[in-house]
């Protein structure tokens, strides 16, 4: 009986820690689930969701979800709620009418923009919300939205603790020149003070952890657009292989990820995956150009 009465004065105490938090969200309207974009930008809505139970009272670990090309936030994010719960993660979710992605000029364009206004929006959420999130956020993206996650990571590395980039089609490698001379955006950095405002920091950017996964069936060149071929190769695998050679070559850390039998898909494994690395990425990290050793994946 004393066993018994001391677990559940243990299980009292953690729901009274947790109960700020969960109040304090339930109580924001229109903060949580489903609310509208960001006026002047591709950002059609926003979807927000708190972890189920957050482990402590302290910050919560934003994870931003980033969609593929005819996606939306809400759907995409579903996939991750489980894991989402697991690690205590505040689930933020975009949906994006994405630009033409093959067009360099258009993305040039469009990624800035996109940045711009996630990073203003995620300054803000802990006043929307009422909670105190951490000032580094975790960043998952497929296919379209790996493209805009990687970028978000060069603009502002500052703000990226870590980045999981599942199956990107393009990159902006984190270089000034290559083979063919110098890499301007969308291609490289060269140029980014032009874009972002500010040079490429190799230095912050070289701490933001990343995980990079691709099918390893995804290898159709007519699924690609043929102007970053000279820079990163035909094919999505060959593309993020350049892309983990760039991070290898700055000593930035980096993990590549081929899934033998997978195809331009995010699969339960790729999932779960990504999710470890981002989970085990919220641990104290590793010195400037340490490799982090991918996660195992959950039992």
């Amino acid at each position: 009986m004393p066993r018994t009465l001391g677990r559940i004065s243990f299980a009292l105490m953690v729901a009274m820690a947790l109960w700020p938090v969960a109040s304090a969200i339930a109580a924001s309207p229109g903060t949580t689930g489903l609310t509208s974009g960001i006026a002047g930008t591709p950002i059609r809505a926003m979807y927000v969701r708190p972890p189920r139970a957050p482990a402590t009272a302290a910050k919560l670990q934003v994870l931003v979800a980033l969609h593929g090309m005819g996606g939306n936030g809400e759907s995409f994010s579903k996939e991750l709620i489980e894991q989402a719960d697991k690690y205590s993660w505040l689930l933020v979710a975009p949906t994006i009418d994405y630009g033409d992605w093959t067009n360099p000029n258009v993305v040039a364009r469009e990624d800035p923009l996109l940045i711009t206004a996630l990073a203003d929006y995620l300054d803000q959420l802990s006043q929307r919300l009422g909670v105190q999130t951490r000032r580094q956020v975790l960043i998952l993206g497929h296919s379209r939205g790996a493209q805009l996650a990687h970028r978000f990571a060069e603009f502002r590395p500052d703000k990226v603790l870590a980045v999981a980039a599942l199956s990107a089609g393009t990159y902006t490698l984190p270089a000034s020149s290559g083979p063919q001379g110098g890499l301007s955006f969308p291609y490289g950095v060269k140029d980014l003070a032009s874009y972002a405002g500010h040079a490429f920091d190799s230095g912050r950017f070289g701490l933001v952890q990343f995980w990079v996964g691709v099918g390893g069936q995804d290898t159709n060149p007519a699924d690609l657009p043929r102007q970053w071929d000279s820079v990163e190769g035909t094919t999505r695998v060959q593309r993020a292989q350049a892309f983990e050679a760039a991070m290898q070559k700055l000593g930035a850390n980096s993990v590549l990820r081929v899934f033998g039998d997978a195809k331009h898909e995010v699969t339960g494994e790729m999932r779960l995956a990504a999710c470890a690395f981002l989970g085990a990425a919220m641990s104290p990290r590793a010195p400037y150009g340490t490799p982090v050793a991918e996660a195992p994946l959950p039992l």
